[in-house]
């Protein structure tokens, strides 16, 4: 396995070698890249015959043979057959009127539902948001949880843990009881486990005596520090001591995940809000080697108007992230060996209405997932699912 040099974003076209289940990803970001790459022509809508209903979030199962899919306005979660594209269960879930984030557990034992707010970018203090917990086969309530920063399902679907102020909070699903809390002092918005249940990771607050090491005469440089800036720390879940706190200093954390086989822990974050420097939000994506400890000072960055969401194909081969264009919010692909963008797929409504000659809804927050085969990308934008078979389209030089 190759290693990184720390080396300092600049604002050239960036290339970043990212490391998941085995392959380094190189991210070369050009404008010029971005404008010449479009890809909207082949493409296909299903249609649920809900066309009154919002979308909010999708998520292929496990094993490839359903879609569970979450609305807004307090329309139910719905559970897609994939072979025949037709609705087989509804849910009464998740009832909250901007929708959620849903996502299955390892197994598919569970849906874990994530409440979205109608601004999922806040000042520098602690989030307060809902979860709730499913099962995936019934629609029955597993757990719910309120004003919590996050929640998590551990890899052998054992334990739901959540960040509530300042504990990590391990919950047993089979009896609803709490096993384990980590006290969590300075505690933020995001937590991340390990695949194997050991290494526990926090984003938090910068410690006093950080900030009179790190600003000794520097007062104000000390406060603007200790508002709008984070650090991750890294805890040994059996023990509950901190193993180490990483040296970098974050903006606002709004995302920790380690990547599928836990070599590194993804962070997403942006800068707090009174400091960006137009209407149009920037996040950042960078990593931390979990062996070292030590983060990587290479990173890419997304124009999504909401926290953007990151996805490998199944097989590794591509990787997709929103972001917004020059118009539109979109969809990137990547190649995954060679780092190069591959193509992009315009979300602007109009253009859909255009084809279909339909009204469709206006949305901001697109959610994505790979489908089987790893050909295509299935979208849900406002009241309609698309899938972008991109791998029917030459790529435009």
């Amino acid at each position: 396995m190759m290693h990184l040099k720390n080396q300092t974003l600049k604002k050239k076209p960036v290339k970043l070698k990212l490391f998941a289940s085995g392959l380094i990803i190189i991210l070369i970001f050009s404008h010029h890249q971005l404008k010449s790459q479009t890809s909207n022509s082949d493409f296909v809508r299903i249609r649920l015959g809900f066309d009154y209903i919002e979308y909010s979030g999708i998520a292929f199962s496990p094993d490839k043979k359903t879609v569970a899919i979450s609305t807004k306005e307090s329309a139910p979660v719905m559970i897609l057959d994939w072979e025949s594209q037709k609705i087989i269960q509804k849910f009464e879930a998740g009832n909250w009127n901007s929708g959620s984030k849903i996502n299955y557990s390892a197994t598919g034992k569970y849906l874990l539902l994530q409440e979205l707010e109608y601004k999922d970018f806040s000042l520098n203090k602690p989030r307060n948001i809902a979860y709730e917990i499913i099962n995936a086969e019934t629609g029955n309530t597993i757990k719910k949880f309120e004003n919590v920063q996050d929640v998590l399902l551990s890899s052998e679907e054992k334990y739901a843990v959540s960040l509530d102020e300042e504990n990590v909070q391990f919950w047993n699903l089979a009896n609803n009881s709490i096993e384990k809390t980590i006290h969590v002092l300075g505690a933020a918005n995001a937590i991340a486990l390990s695949p194997d249940g050991k290494v526990l990771v926090v984003s938090e607050k910068i410690s006093p005596e950080i900030l009179k090491n790190r600003f000794a005469k520097d007062k104000k440089g000390a406060k603007i520090a200790g508002n709008t800036r984070q650090m991750v720390c890294i805890y040994n879940v059996e023990t509950g001591s901190k193993l180490k706190t990483v040296s970098e200093f974050y903006d606002i954390i709004y995302k920790l995940k380690f990547t599928s086989e836990g070599e590194f822990i993804i962070v997403n974050q942006t800068p707090e809000i009174s400091l960006q420097v137009s209407h149009e939000k920037i996040s950042y994506i960078n990593l931390i080697d979990v062996k070292s400890m030590e983060p990587l000072k290479k990173g890419f960055t997304s124009m999504s108007i909401n926290q953007p969401a990151i996805h490998f194909s199944n097989n590794q081969k591509f990787f997709a992230i929103n972001s917004k264009g020059n118009r539109f919010q979109e969809i990137h692909l990547y190649d995954s060996e060679t780092g190069t963008l591959q193509k992009r797929f315009e979300l602007g409504k109009h253009f859909f209405e255009k084809i279909d000659g339909e009204k469709l809804f206006s949305d901001s927050r697109p959610s994505f997932t790979f489908l089987p085969g790893d050909n295509s990308i299935l979208i849900a934008m406002g009241n309609q699912l698309i899938i972008w078979n991109f791998e029917n389209n030459p790529k435009n030089n």
